[in-house]
């Protein structure tokens, strides 16, 4: 069944329902402050960082699920029943429910016994603070008395130890509250926070110890303060504090009323006074609103598919700017509380949003060259608010390699990609210090990191895995040297090719040549060394023996030699070969497995590593691993297959699933990150949305592979790889300071090829359009054939 759709005119995700089969969340902030919220109100909020400055608390796994959040209760002063506009926490059952999830911003409308309420929140632009705008309007017959009480719940700053280290952070969380003013603030003995929880309207009431809130054995649900009809002014000297206030609503029919509450990581008087005027809030509404509408313009499509249409103008760039913003750290599934933003994780995010947010892309390649060691590898993770890097997950094992064999390559990947979207060739000279303080150009780094692959070998003379590579549960390196990836030799090549590219573009053609010969003799390794016959083995564990063979009794094929092979730019006949046979044992109609048949015995494999501690069809143990189903989006385009290509794009595409929701569970509107694949018994459940490098290669693929518009060192290439049955598309893009209005017309019905090009009526040799630089407007005019 579905729970919603798109607005088509505001492109927001309606939910009409409030018991959605999971919480479905949305993003507020821009990267500072900011956190989550869903379908309920339920979610938590962070400043910079969701581990080391956790504002508001949230209880993962618990029963009931997505509590605590961002509530109002309301309640009637005559017979003392009380509801929520947002549905949770009490759950009564609303006349009327629908919540719109739009970018940056969550509206929740209910009613309820002739009382219509509406919650809007969102974080204003430039300002460390969320608002909720309370509207409240009495569209019965007679006069209302009402209440109303906030609640927000606050965390201890460090999250981890406000969850765990109860005897610390349970004593020194006080506050403090100014009636006069309608400010709680949430302070320690331990840290300097004042933590803020502000209201517009006249206070007649508050509380701030959440014991005296809820009741010694009471719930969120059914609160103390609630049924008692009056809140208890209650003051936390230590324990649990939370900001609630009570006001007192009087409406005559047709009346209405707004209250505005604002939570805050520190007190400013200043914001708390402007915010105070209900007024402001539609201008900086609007200032929110025009914002987006300025990211989300940087990049428009008309296809034949609406439902592509609306990923790719709306939901998918807000997802891709999400993960920008936290990688995987901070959700309803990454708790934000061990784990920084990925190396390699960030790395990818960028190659999708770099054509909106150049500056920032450039400030987060930055930020990630400094993790890099002086020998080329780099930390697998960095912590935001300190810059300071880790292993991650190896150093759960400190006996295997401390680095992974892929987050320098996609670094570099990353990098080449700003510099084909900005033609800001000046970063190359920029001065970055590597992780032991001593320094080097961007050109420097990116030479380090080809060294370390180069000088790093396995089994066969291909990279050697280290850790692991982009599949974190691989992990077949113990340290004798002999454990390889196939995947990182085929990264390589595309690695090689793209600084190559680079350096011919720059008149460095000695260096250009250099690369190109040690990418043909890595392509001849592949080959020689990786070739099954019908498709490209996996990787080689510490004996030397080979992962991903027909000859194995467990994963005899894998997706991603497959799918990178052609993104590797590897003999194009058995490239093709590789994705026709994982098209043949891998694909599903909810996109491909990772590989077939799933390893057995779960937990007892040592020489494959965590892969094996998943049942079969889970996670990387032949699931539906999201972001390596999108590379078959790109092989496909890379190889003209556009029936293929679009087929693909389609399995993955979250709005193609709406209608089985119950099904998949999570949010329709967003990518996930992993699907219980054909051997599981949950076979099309899906996990983790929202922070997942899917998000952004699904962006890419579409764009840049199926569509075929994508930057290079020149200009924008214009070269689908479409179905047949389409006669063509618009797509309007920004490029360096310019507007691309390119309109693509396939009067014979092909699939892929370039037969003219046209820019503002003059034609073009080739399939690139050079790069104006003049921030003018230019037609551009694509006949396939």
């Amino acid at each position: 069944m579905t729970y919603g759709h798109v607005d088509k005119e505001t492109g927001e995700y309606v939910i009409e329902r409030p018991d959605t089969p999971t919480p479905w969340i949305n993003y507020l902030g821009e990267g500072v402050y900011g956190g989550i919220v869903s379908n309920t109100g339920g979610g938590y909020s962070f400043y910079k960082d969701p581990k080391n400055r956790r504002v508001t608390r949230y209880r993962y796994n618990a029963v009931p699920d997505d509590q605590p959040g961002r509530y109002v209760y309301l309640q009637d002063r005559s017979s003392g029943e009380y509801w929520s506009p947002t549905w949770q926490p009490v759950k009564e059952d609303v006349d009327d429910y629908e919540c719109r999830h739009g970018p940056g911003y969550t509206t929740i409308e209910s009613k309820y016994d002739g009382i219509a309420a509406e919650m809007t929140y969102f974080v204003p632009l430039g300002e460390d603070c969320e608002l909720w705008v309370l509207d409240v309007e009495n569209v019965g017959e007679g006069t209302r008395q009402l209440g109303a009480f906030s609640y927000v719940e606050f965390s201890f700053p460090d999250a981890l130890a406000d969850q765990t280290n109860l005897d610390w952070t349970g004593q020194i969380m006080r506050a403090r509250v100014d009636e006069e003013s309608g400010v709680i603030e949430a302070y320690s003995s331990a840290e300097e926070i004042s933590y803020t929880h502000a209201t517009s309207a006249e206070v007649v009431g508050f509380d701030t110890q959440r014991r005296e809130f809820v009741g010694q054995y009471g719930s969120l649900e059914e609160p103390a303060v609630l049924e008692a009809g009056a809140a208890r002014n209650s003051q936390a000297t230590h324990d649990n504090v939370i900001g609630s206030f009570e006001h007192d609503l009087e409406l005559e029919p047709g009346e209405s009323e707004r209250i505005v509450f604002m939570t805050a990581p520190e007190r400013d008087d200043d914001r708390i006074a402007k915010y105070d005027d209900p007024s402001v809030i539609e201008s900086e509404f609007e200032a929110l609103q025009a914002e987006w509408d300025d990211y989300l313009s940087t990049l428009q499509v008309e296809t034949p598919d609406a439902e592509m249409n609306t990923m790719l103008n709306v939901w998918n760039p807000i997802q891709c700017r999400s993960t920008l913003y936290w990688s995987r750290t901070a959700s309803r599934y990454q708790a934000g509380l061990g784990r920084g933003m990925g190396t390699r994780d960030s790395s990818q995010d960028t190659l999708s949003i770099v054509h909106a947010v150049p500056d920032q892309v450039r400030e987060t390649l930055e930020m990630l060259w400094k993790l890099q060691f002086p020998d080329g590898h780099a930390w697998h993770q960095v912590y935001p608010l300190s810059g300071e890097g880790d292993a991650g997950l190896a150093t759960e094992d400190p006996s295997k390699p401390q680095w992974f064999s892929d987050d320098h390559l996609f670094l570099v990947l990353g990098t080449v990609q700003y510099l084909k979207e900005t033609g800001d060739y000046d970063f190359l000279e920029a001065d970055i210090p590597f992780e032991d303080g001593s320094t080097g150009t961007v050109r420097e780094h990116i030479e380090r990191a080809i060294e370390f692959t180069d000088e790093h070998r396995g089994t066969h003379g291909l990279p050697r895995m280290g850790y692991a590579d982009w599949n974190d549960s691989l992990n077949p390196d113990d340290g004798s040297g002999e454990a390889a990836s196939v995947m990182v030799a085929m990264m390589y090549c595309r690695v090689l090719k793209e600084v190559a590219d680079l350096y011919e573009f720059l008149g460095e053609d000695d260096r250009a040549a250099e690369l190109r010969t040690q990418r043909a003799e890595e392509s001849e390794r592949i080959d020689d060394h990786a070739w099954d016959g019908e498709w490209y083995t996996r990787a080689y564990d510490d004996d030397g023996r080979v992962i991903g063979s027909a000859s194995e009794d467990y994963q005899q094929i894998s997706l991603n030699t497959q799918t990178w092979a052609a993104l590797g730019g590897l003999d194009d006949e058995r490239a093709e070969r590789a994705m026709e046979s994982a098209h043949e044992r891998l694909n599903t109609e909810y996109g491909f497995a990772l590989l077939d048949p799933p390893w057995e015995g779960e937990g007892t494999i040592d020489r494959i590593g965590g892969t094996t501690t998943y049942p079969p069809g889970a996670k990387e143990n032949g699931g539906i691993f999201c972001h390596a189903h999108t590379w078959s989006v790109v092989a496909a385009g890379l190889l003209g297959d556009g029936e293929r290509a679009h087929q693909y794009y389609r399995q993955l595409l979250p709005l193609a699933h709406d209608d089985v929701a119950d099904l998949r569970r999570v949010e329709p509107y967003v990518y996930c990150q992993n699907v219980l694949g054909p051997a599981h018994e949950e076979f099309g459940v899906a996990k983790n949305s929202w922070l997942t490098g899917t998000a952004s290669w699904a962006y890419v693929g579409a764009t840049q592979y199926l569509l075929g518009v994508r930057p290079t060192f020149d200009g924008l290439v214009i070269d689908p790889t479409i179905p047949a049955e389409w006669d063509g598309f618009e797509m309007e893009r920004e490029f360096r300071g310019a507007t691309y209005e390119i309109a693509v017309e396939n009067p014979d019905g092909v699939e892929s090829g370039v037969a003219s090009v046209e820019v503002d009526g003059e034609k073009v040799d080739g399939d690139v359009v050079p790069a104006f630089e003049d921030g003018g407007s230019h037609e551009v005019r694509v006949v396939m054939g």
